[in-house]
């Protein structure tokens, strides 16, 4: 038997999505003994960029692969691929198969087909490339011989099972919030089992890493988690940033050359204080609008100074806003104090107005103490007192900044396309008010 080349032993979360995504795939055999609603959008995924009939795809699944709805997972898994059902033995191999033009690329190790093992957990994968299959053949065929295929009968037996399945997989997310509470601490912001976030664009670690216990740290493994959220964040930017523009709302002015401008900063710095709680991307002014002729628009500073639209990721959700002042030396914070909030009352009151029933909340806020020191709830405070509440408490050494808050079971954060579609939604509507409360090259 010929043996397969080995090219690569990984660890790194997103690995095999990030390759596969890279290939044109011809055909594909996946045999995992977990399989989740995460890896049937991925098969998906890759059945229509490459044009996949539904014979080139098979799986080879555990008796145990689901607790959660598993008949309605393999009816829609029926639809677009070859289901097999490995029942004679105990099937806990994990084995990823994709063929293309250029031969065979395998992953096996420890990961399942799942949102933990292609994206989550802590896994140890070989990635293996060659043009000959070798015994790992012969273990196909053996998963083969020791299955049954998928049938509308199987199906239903899943289904008829349902509830005792759910059972126990509450059972089980109750013993492993027993377990993650020995090793909780008292200041984390919510516990794993609290939400059901599978399928959801960001996971319970994405919010972990920013809880307080994780703020002040450095090194390797926080700064790659942070680094996921970052990335996170720039896929929805790719569409994002398209559909802010009618609103004249840009990434930062450098960020052609250094694309690291377009998220806030992933290590801590002067700039948050040396404690990082979230990471955000963020929508501001043209630079013609606001680059005065002999000003540096390439330094990081020169854009956050401006008061922007947002979309952040924090320990406890996400959060869409105006981030109008950082807190010490916003440009839009020195316009409005020079008097021209007072000249403009009467049209920020009739925007605040138009917000009432849009759950948005105003924040004046200590980032040195890291303590709220005032908010306007716009859905219950007079619209009319704003300008009164701005001009009492906003003032140099403070963050001001509105924003609406979902927490990480929030219907509008479960995809990609939700996210972009209720930032879209909230930055619309905060505009008006936003163009209110700038200053611009134009009006100065």
């Amino acid at each position: 038997m010929s043996k397969l080349e080995v090219d690569n032993w990984v660890w790194e979360k997103g690995y095999i999505q990030k390759v596969v995504k890279g290939l044109d795939v011809n055909k594909i055999i996946i045999v995992s003994a977990y399989f989740s609603s995460y890896g049937f959008g991925f098969i998906k995924e890759l059945k229509t960029k490459n044009n996949l009939h539904k014979d080139n795809i098979t799986l080879y699944l555990s008796k145990e692969f689901n607790m959660n709805k598993p008949g309605e997972l393999l009816e829609e898994l029926s639809e677009i691929a070859n289901v097999y059902i490995v029942h004679k033995e105990k099937l806990h191999a994990k084995v990823f198969m994709f063929y293309t033009p250029k031969g065979l690329k395998v992953f096996h190790g420890s990961a399942n087909f799942t949102r933990g093992g292609l994206d989550g957990n802590l896994e140890l994968i070989h990635e293996v490339h060659s043009n000959r299959i070798g015994r790992i053949d012969e273990f196909i065929n053996h998963c083969l011989i020791a299955s049954e295929k998928v049938s509308e009968k199987i199906i239903k037996s899943y289904k008829d099972i349902g509830k005792e399945l759910e059972k126990l997989s509450d059972a089980n997310r109750d013993a492993n919030q027993k377990i993650n509470e020995i090793f909780t601490d008292d200041k984390d912001l919510f516990r794993e089992t609290d939400y059901n976030l599978e399928g959801y664009f960001f996971n319970f670690y994405d919010y972990e890493t920013f809880f307080p216990k994780h703020q002040n740290q450095d090194g390797p493994i926080i700064n790659k988690r942070r680094d996921t959220v970052r990335k996170k964040l720039l896929t929805l930017n790719k569409q994002l940033k398209n559909e802010l523009k009618q609103y004249s709302l840009y990434n930062h002015w450098a960020s052609e050359r250094k694309p690291e401008f377009i998220t806030s900063q992933i290590i801590r710095s002067d700039y948050n204080h040396n404690r990082l709680s979230w990471i955000c991307i963020r929508y501001g002014k043209h630079r013609k609008d606001a680059i005065i002729e002999g000003s540096s628009a390439e330094r990081y500073e020169s854009f956050i100074k401006h008061a922007c639209m947002q979309v952040s990721v924090v320990g406890d959700g996400v959060q869409i806003g105006l981030f109008h002042a950082t807190a010490n030396g916003a440009i839009d914070r020195n316009y409005l104090k020079e008097g021209k909030i007072d000249n403009r009352k009467v049209k920020i009151h009739e925007e605040i107005k138009k917000l009432q029933g849009e759950q948005l909340v105003w924040y004046i806020y200590d980032p040195k103490s890291d303590k709220t020191i005032h908010k306007f709830e716009i859905d219950k405070e007079d619209p009319y007192s704003f300008v009164d509440f701005y001009k009492k408490y906003d003032r140099e050494g403070y963050e001001s900044f509105c924003i609406y808050h979902m927490f990480p079971n929030d219907e509008d954060l479960k995809t990609k396309d939700s996210i972009i579609q209720i930032a879209k939604g909230k930055i619309a509507k905060l505009n008006p008010l936003y163009e209110l409360m700038t200053w611009r090259i134009t009006n100065r």
